[in-house]
């Protein structure tokens, strides 16, 4: 699969995730409709009873929201995993950190940030993940993202 053809994966993926969101809030916004009408109905529509529904309907909300994100991180995760090397394939033993390509991205992200972080000097620091080949590599665009943040700790 070519870095074209993966990105147009993951864009289906993620659009595809959208339209879930949006199907999953829409049914939220017409559940929470129907348990006020139906509160208005019964004359309770101050009660603790819409409160707690409207609350139990909020919650499911959200735990679907969230499977939905977990299922599409999983699903662009195992289609990078497709198109990144082998551990150790890329030269990443010569790294001061360590380099598991099994790993998300954000964690890979995460831990070469903390590795940076802990210089003394920003200046440093940020020569340094110049000149880190592997970092390139390891993190894709988020390399630039801590090239960034590094960027603005030095100022």
């Amino acid at each position: 699969m070519t870095s074209e053809e993966l990105e147009e994966a993951i864009g289906r993926l993620i659009d595809e995730a959208n339209v879930q969101t949006e199907d999953a809030k829409a049914e939220y916004g017409r559940a929470v409709l129907q348990a006020k009408c139906g509160a208005v109905a019964r004359r309770a529509y101050r009660s603790s009873a819409l409160e707690q529904e409207q609350a139990r309907l909020r919650a499911a909300y959200d735990t679907l929201v969230l499977r939905i994100q977990k299922d599409l991180d999983e699903s662009i995760a195992a289609l990078r995993a497709e198109e990144e090397p082998a551990p150790g394939g890329s030269g990443g033993e010569d790294a001061p950190y360590e380099v598991d390509y099994r790993l998300p991205v954000r964690e890979r992200y995460i831990a070469v940030k903390a590795y940076y972080l802990s210089y003394d000097s920003a200046e440093e620091a940020l020569a340094d993940l110049a000149q880190d080949t592997v970092a390139q590599e390891y993190l894709g665009v988020y390399y630039d993202y801590l090239y960034e943040l590094l960027q603005m700790i030095q100022v």
